[in-house]
């Protein structure tokens, strides 16, 4: 299966589809991409972690990862982990914009912060077949066969949103995740107030809690320390920023860093390469 990536955290066509299937015992570590994220499960005993939220997945349940978002896998050590991924560029969106909004899903995903959609009837319903035949495209060599995966991820992509939207309107409750309150209040704390001047004695006073404590929670709970959740968040903001156009300084202090040389450091070590070669 070829590499998606030039550079950590680059999608090098609109979207890429895998089909993937990992034996027992491989650990996941926290990450975020520049791109969207569609997990369909299929087998397994996994937890899917993302920004603060633990969704215990079932078989058919669809997970939705916008830009930007911070996310991890827990997988049981003695489960097959089994899963159809997709790696969506905004640009997708954009290039169907005319026809219409596909993107409905994770746009709802980042606002509402739910991240997980299950669907009771999903195996006799009508999703199930479409991913039937996304999954044969990747043993098929029959003429125009990647085309085809072009239309049938799109019909995916119509019919959940569909879907959702369908929810939406009987007020039918999604899956509700597990969650730590004092972790989400941090987390929206910190998210509102990204491009400020963010130390961890003003994240704790807002919260109300001990400095220290708030430090070992918000490692335990995410994965990160603050200081690095915090990088990581102004970090996809600066290189979404300089994509758009954005100048380099100005991608720079937009995004909340303080000091050129910190941001620099930072998105070398990130993206594997300076922010002015970004640009271009």
């Amino acid at each position: 299966m070829p590499d998606i990536y030039q550079k950590s955290g680059y999608l090098n066509s609109p979207f890429r589809l895998f089909y993937l299937e990992d034996l027992p015992g491989r650990e996941y570590t926290y990450h975020y991409h520049d791109f969207h994220k569609l997990l369909i499960f299929l087998n397994g005993t996994v937890s899917y972690r993302v920004e603060g939220r633990e969704y215990d997945l079932k078989p058919g349940d669809q997970v939705l990862i916008p830009a930007g978002e911070i996310h991890c896998p827990v997988v049981h050590p003695s489960t097959t982990y089994t899963r159809l991924i997709a790696y969506i560029s905004p640009d997708y969106f954009s290039s169907l914009s005319g026809e219409c909004d596909l993107s409905g899903c994770f746009s709802h995903a980042l606002e509402a912060h739910e991240n997980l959609i299950r669907i009771p009837d999903y195996f006799s319903g009508s999703l199930y077949p479409v991913l039937q035949e996304l999954i044969g495209t990747f043993s098929s060599d029959d003429f125009g066969t990647p085309f085809y995966q072009k239309l049938k991820f799109a019909e995916y992509l119509l019919l959940l949103n569909r879907y959702l939207l369908q929810q939406e309107n009987q007020k039918i409750s999604l899956v509700l995740p597990t969650a730590n309150p004092q972790i989400l209040q941090i987390l929206d704390y910190i998210n509102a107030h990204l491009t400020e001047d963010l130390s961890i004695d003003r994240i704790a006073d807002a919260a109300f809690l001990n400095r220290s404590y708030l430090m070992h929670l918000f490692r335990d709970e995410t994965g990160y320390t603050i200081g690095k959740y915090v990088t990581e968040k102004r970090l996809y903001l600066a290189n979404h920023a300089i994509e758009q156009g954005v100048s380099v300084t100005d991608a720079c202090y937009q995004s909340g860093f303080r000091n050129y040389t910190t941001f620099y450091q930072a998105y070398r070590n990130k993206y594997h390469k300076s922010p002015k070669q970004a640009r271009k």
